[in-house]
């Protein structure tokens, strides 16, 4: 068998050859079929070659390591023709004020020796700080940092200012989108891909992506992006990595695999981060709450413009009437919210749904009597930076936020964090629970309330799902 290396991007294979490695490059998908009675789920594979012609097919170079260790498990010979260009770091890691700790060193280190893959690090860690320092080895090289938020990019800005890097800019926030000019281009992924690739294709050296359990889908933004740029160095950071085969394959062809990892309990034990004290609230329900069978609200179908639509509500679904719209459960978060702030304490509350940030913010208002702001996907960005600030001044005392803060955000005054949604994606209740690991001097550990929704059997499905993550963590 022989694959030829291209380049940063793609490796090619005859198509006779790459039937031969099909199994380790493909994954499970499905779609759902409507039958005479119900839908029914369809599960097919589905591989991640890049390109599929009549005598070649392509895949991801950074999945190069994971087809010949499949080759050499199947005792398949392998030829490789070309290889990847390497470049070495340029100076050793310094940001002016900083020393890095003995685990952000290896972290560096081992980034700056593999030049592609991706590094593994708890939220509030000083996971920035290691990609700035692997920046700052690379002093002449041209830089792509992207992330999935205007708030984190701005951050990662400002911070590239603090730490005196120049002839930096920066794409997204309503910001006039325009080919790449500066050494360093700090960019949200959904501008970004609104460029030409002819502008930036061979335009960066190095391309750093935070947060890249994003990169998950085989097709998606970052995919028509990271598919597109020659940069050698391709790295990405996050605290939360996918684990299904899809995103493991995408983010490793697209990057690289895992080449770096401080765990949390790690983290925990080298007092890096603060574990947060994990208050476990029963909550409240309405009596017919379980004998709720569906878990979504159901709409009557009507047509609009000949075209067919949701109308009318006509069946309350288990997450409505046992959470949104759940009064005697609002009511016991709005209570906690008054005795916390009463004792002068910053409260972050995470909401899934806008209605139930809406709903609570004036529950609480009416408890409370005091103005609770609302951080929401169309808060601007002057906005949240008021409330940021507020909230770091304490002159704003509780706050309700939807995803849109989940990540990335930063606010070093949060005493308790109310989880008032109830989900069970352990990647976002990590996330939302990193907004708590900040150590800081003179500043107790964060209290996180997690409502218990015990009486429908969705929800005690999520409530277990939720408690498991919670002990594969080390927080019960």
């Amino acid at each position: 068998m022989k694959i030829k290396i291209l380049d940063s991007i793609e490796c090619e294979i005859s198509k006779g050859d790459a039937a031969v490695i099909v199994p380790c490059l493909s994954f499970e998908s499905s779609y759902w079929v409507q039958g005479p009675l119900k839908k029914s789920r369809k599960v097919y594979k589905k591989n991640v070659f890049s390109f599929k012609g009549k005598q070649v097919w392509r895949f991801y170079t950074g999945l190069l390591p994971r087809v010949l260790e499949y080759c050499k498990k199947n005792s398949i010979l392998v030829e490789l023709v070309g290889e990847e260009l390497k470049i070495k770091p340029q100076k050793k890691p310094h940001l002016d004020g900083i020393t890095f700790r003995d685990d952000q060193l290896k972290l560096i280190d081992a980034a700056c020796g593999a030049g592609r893959g991706v590094v593994v690090s708890p939220t509030q860690s000083g996971k920035t700080l290691v990609f700035l320092g692997i920046m700052s080895c690379y002093q002449d090289l041209n830089i792509l940092v992207l992330s999935h938020t205007t708030a984190i990019t701005k951050q990662t800005f400002d911070r590239l200012k603090k730490y005196n890097f120049t002839n930096i800019e920066s794409f997204g926030g309503g910001k006039k989108i325009q080919p790449p000019s500066k050494r360093i281009v700090v960019s949200t992924i959904q501008s970004f891909s609104r460029l030409d690739p002819r502008t930036y294709s061979d335009y960066f050296d190095c391309i750093i992506v935070d947060e890249f359990h994003l990169v998950s889908k085989h097709e998606s933004q970052y995919e028509k992006v990271l598919s597109k740029l020659l940069a050698p160095i391709r790295l990405g950071f996050s605290a939360t990595p996918l684990t299904n085969k899809e995103a493991v394959l995408t983010y490793e062809g697209l990057l690289g695999s895992i080449i770096g990892e401080l765990k949390i309990e790690e983290a925990a034990k080298l007092e890096i981060i603060n574990p947060p004290i994990l208050k476990l609230v029963k909550a409240k329900h309405p009596q017919e709450l379980s004998t709720i069978w569906n878990y979504q609200d159901s709409y009557e179908k009507v047509r609009e413009n000949g075209k067919l639509v949701n109308g009318e509500r006509i069946k309350v679904g288990a997450y409505s009437a046992g959470v949104v719209e759940n009064q005697f459960r609002n009511s016991q978060i709005a209570e906690i919210v008054k005795k916390d702030t009463s004792e002068g304490k910053v409260v972050f509350i995470f909401v899934t749904y806008t209605y139930h940030g809406e709903l609570l913010q004036a529950e609480i208002e009416k408890l409370t009597h005091r103005k609770v702001p609302f951080v929401q996907g169309n808060t601007s960005e002057k906005e949240r930076d008021i409330i940021k600030k507020n909230l770091e001044n304490k002159e704003e005392l509780v706050c309700i936020a939807t995803v849109a803060w989940a990540m990335g955000i930063t606010i070093k005054t949060i005493n308790s964090l109310i989880l008032a949604g109830a989900g069970k994606s352990p990647v976002k209740l990590i996330q939302q629970m990193g907004r708590t690991f900040g150590k800081y001097k003179g500043k107790d550990r964060v209290t996180v309330y997690y409502m218990l929704d015990l009486c429908n059997r969705h929800l005690i499905s999520h409530t277990g799902e939720n408690l498991s993550t919670f002990s594969d963590q080390g927080w019960l």
